[in-house]
């Protein structure tokens, strides 16, 4: 039997006989998932983009926010599987995890404060950078509870869960957005004061264990050439591979969409610089609502068909059709509908997407390790797309300001992340 597979298929083939988790600890583990996602995505969505505006001015606010946003997403890349590798191997008898989420909750309140006193775009990075190292210490060892105590039968419906978190974080930031925006301290801490409600709630319901001293002895030599255990798991690993390349496409077409909207706002449709929160709050409500429903729907669905690809295929079918109506939108209106079917395509990428990453795991012994570097998927479109988009701005607009060929290119990408999903074998 070949070593580097055989542990892997057994456990893909094997019945998970594992109990359903209780209602209490899904919605612990929920919670503290999304308190996160709000005091992270807030920034990204409304708060960094609008601050930067203010300091570095409208000429130079788009190069500004593609620099910082690249910074924190290379602290992020370079942090998540360290953040892994040391969960994997924490033998702390408050859990393996447990420990990491208070470690990236605290750390996510510090990079804040630094960016709610920042007055440059230097210290705006500097805090962004801790931002996100910090949450990807959270996150990190969040996402390897579905490996740790999630049975496979549960699996399709968390998974959805807590890919809606997210965007229901989004609708909740820019809510209160409309409110905070006046104040920076407001404006950046605000969204943090349900974080350690939602720690505090972790930490006693989720189940969580140490890692035995044996299994850390065994493993340590693994750990110790992070760069080269990514390696091995793409060449290695061809279904982990192909999950990779898909979340990474799939992500890179999220990430010129949100990270864009604010200045596609002001900039393509010529809403006020003042009414943008509004405005946004308006739209992210109706994507949230979409979004939570097909998640819910989705993942649902997923767990009674135990089938996965399908949904992750015909998700980014739909989101690349509300891209690429965005990309053609002329009024508010006609933006909200498209923003709308891109986020039921969202929805039901949520729904499956954790699932099957799980699915593809070479070996869950390490699973905050691996998974942390399948969340390089997601991090990296984020030091990409501010450097890419530019480019793409550019074509055939001498002020820079081409969104329907940014948001067109962005919907090629989800197509093309959706069949990179057909070669994968070890989910249907």
């Amino acid at each position: 039997m070949d070593m580097n597979v055989g542990a892997a298929e057994v456990e893909a083939t094997a019945p998970d006989s594992r109990p359903l988790l209780r209602a209490p600890v899904v919605a612990a583990y929920w919670f503290t998932q999304f308190a996160l996602w709000l005091a992270l995505l807030t920034p990204i969505v409304i708060t960094l983009a609008l601050r930067i505006s203010e300091i570095a001015g409208p000429a130079q606010k788009a190069s500004a926010l593609g620099t910082i946003l690249g910074l924190g997403a290379a602290g992020a890349m370079i942090a998540a599987p360290i953040w892994g590798a040391i969960s994997d191997r924490t033998t702390s008898r408050f859990g393996r995890r447990k420990p990491w989420v208070i470690v990236g909750a605290l750390l996510l309140l510090t990079g804040l404060l630094v960016m709610a006193t920042a007055t440059s775009t230097l210290a705006l990075g500097v805090g962004w950078m801790i931002c996100q190292v910090g949450s990807n210490a959270g996150q990190t060892a969040l996402n390897a509870v579905m490996s740790d105590i999630v049975p496979d039968r549960q699996r399709g419906m968390i998974s959805a869960l807590l890919g809606a978190s997210t965007t229901i974080a989004i609708v909740a930031g820019v809510s209160m957005s409309q409110f905070t925006l006046g104040n920076p301290y407001t404006a950046f801490l605000m969204p943090w004061t349900l974080v350690p409600l939602a720690v505090i709630g972790f930490v006693i319901l989720v189940p969580d264990s140490p890692a035995t001293r044996a299994a850390v002895s065994a493993a340590r030599p693994a750990a110790d050439n992070l760069p080269a255990r990514s390696r091995r798991n793409l060449r290695d690993y061809p279904d982990f591979s192909w999950a990779f390349l898909s979340r990474f496409l799939v992500s890179m077409a999220g990430a010129a969409s949100l990270t864009y909207q604010a200045y596609y706002l002001t900039d393509h449709l010529h809403i006020p610089h003042a009414s943008v929160a509004s405005y946004m709050a308006m739209s992210t409500l109706v994507m949230g609502v979409l979004t939570l429903i097909v998640s819910l729907a989705g993942g649902w669905l997923s767990d009674r068909v135990s089938r996965r690809k399908p949904f992750v295929i015909a998700a980014a079918v739909v989101m690349a059709s509300g891209l690429v109506g965005t990309a053609m939108a002329t009024t508010f209106a006609q933006f909200v509908v498209f923003a709308g079917i891109t986020s039921i395509g969202q929805g039901l990428y949520m729904a499956v997407d954790l699932a099957l990453c799980v699915a593809v795991l070479p070996d869950r012994r390490d699973a905050a390790r691996d998974i942390a570097i399948l969340q390089i998927a997601n991090t990296l479109p984020q030091s990409l797309v501010p450097v890419l988009a530019p480019f793409a701005l550019a074509i055939g607009a001498s002020q820079g300001d081409n969104y329907g060929a940014l948001f067109g290119l962005a919907g090629a990408l989800a197509l093309v992340g959706s069949a990179a999903i057909l070669p994968i074998r070890r989910s249907r």
